[in-house]
């Protein structure tokens, strides 16, 4: 069974990332719990980064190289893939070498307004790598067979997160949106979400589909349904 969330926004005030939405309240009159959704911060806060770019093999203020974080998640990595319509498959990963980098520091900043929040990837303002590199992500049904460029996020030498918006319209796989009807929506997203160790990868996929607003100015209103495709 798949698992939808309906949302209902103000227009003005409404912020999509990482399959959050800022000003929202659920069709039960609640709003988003404990703060944050997929890792961005919507009570009285945003992350402020400073970026500065540096070299692959430089040490970063962190302890540790890119070149050591890719090193530790190099290779051929697989798992099993289960579809939210049902059936599973299997997903491998695969991450090349890296076409830019950045130390960024990041620093919580109160702001009282939720409109202004930007997307950050993890659940605090924690310092970290930016590491640009193309991804292999392919599923052994056919369903993506996907060539990606993507920023990996880390925060130690092990490990990496990424956080990419598929191209709906330039997918190589087969893949088409079935989880909701499209054509009853303003905008459909989908999101790759994943986690790369030394010896695992694991994420989900997921997306939003955007109403079209109801009313005017500022006291217009968006309804978005929040829908899962995979996990792996």
């Amino acid at each position: 069974m798949i698992a939808r969330r309906r949302l209902t926004c103000s227009w003005a005030r409404a912020v999509m990332a990482s399959l959050a939405l800022f000003g929202c309240v659920d069709d039960a009159g609640s709003g988003p719990q404990g703060g944050q959704i997929g890792g961005v911060y919507t009570e009285g806060g945003r992350c402020e980064d400073q970026k500065q770019p540096i070299g692959e093999t430089d040490v970063s203020p962190l302890g540790f190289s890119a070149s050591e974080v890719i090193a530790s998640i190099a290779g051929e990595r697989t798992a099993p893939l289960t579809w939210a319509n049902g059936g599973s498959t299997t997903v491998t990963v695969l991450v090349g070498a890296p076409t830019a980098v950045r130390f960024v520091e990041s620093t919580r900043v109160e702001d009282s307004d939720p409109s202004g929040v930007e997307p950050a990837f993890a659940v605090d303002c924690a310092d970290h790598l930016e590491i640009d590199v193309p991804l292999s992500f392919t599923t052994a049904d056919g369903a993506f067979a996907e060539s990606l460029e993507v920023t990996l996020r880390a925060t130690e030498a092990g490990a990496a997160r990424f956080h990419h918006e598929l191209d709906l319209a330039a997918l190589e796989g087969s893949y088409e949106v079935t989880e909701i009807d499209p054509s009853a929506y303003k905008e459909v997203s989908v999101y790759l979400r994943g986690t790369i160790s030394e010896s695992a990868v694991t994420g989900e996929i997921d997306g939003t589909a955007e109403s079209h607003p109801s009313g005017s100015g500022p006291d217009a209103t968006v309804s978005a349904t929040l829908f899962e495709v995979a996990t792996f």
